[in-house]
């Protein structure tokens, strides 16, 4: 009976944020809906620059490092892995659940400053990933006038 409510919850739950997105969209990039109506939660993120790198910034406590994936594209970085639910081994009964479990994916498009995508530098560090890539420096090419 619980599960059976629980997963009507989770039902009513995710029709309101695919409305939600939908509105949503009407003004703005497509994504939202996409990452809105998903089967996978989204770890929040920082994203900055500095005077020498872009910086990626994730939360994911609980998840272990092996189960963490990072991917590049030519115009994203991919996020993703699982962080489990508590043992099925035993009954359990929840009393409040905001903690999101099961798979997850984030990806976070790239700026259009050049960057060295080929040497990022990645720290797990009691459940913050930190992902950073250098800014490639801009060539310049002297024009000789004739």
């Amino acid at each position: 009976m619980r599960e059976r409510i629980f997963s009507n919850l989770v039902g009513i739950h995710r029709e309101m944020l695919k409305l939600l997105g939908e509105v949503n969209s009407m003004g703005s990039d497509s994504q939202v809906l996409e990452e809105v109506i998903d089967e996978a939660w989204h770890p929040r993120c920082d994203v900055f620059q500095t005077d020498t790198e872009w910086i990626v910034v994730a939360e994911l406590a609980g998840v272990e490092k092996d189960e963490i994936s990072i991917s590049l594209s030519p115009e994203y970085l991919r996020i993703s892995g699982t962080r489990n639910f508590p043992s099925k081994n035993c009954p359990l009964s929840y009393y409040n659940m905001e903690i999101e479990t099961g798979h997850f994916e984030r990806r976070i498009y790239f700026p259009e400053s050049p960057l060295d995508k080929d040497n990022p530098r990645v720290s797990y560090i009691n459940g913050i990933l930190r992902i950073a890539f250098s800014l490639a420096p801009v060539l310049e090419r002297i024009i000789p006038i004739t």
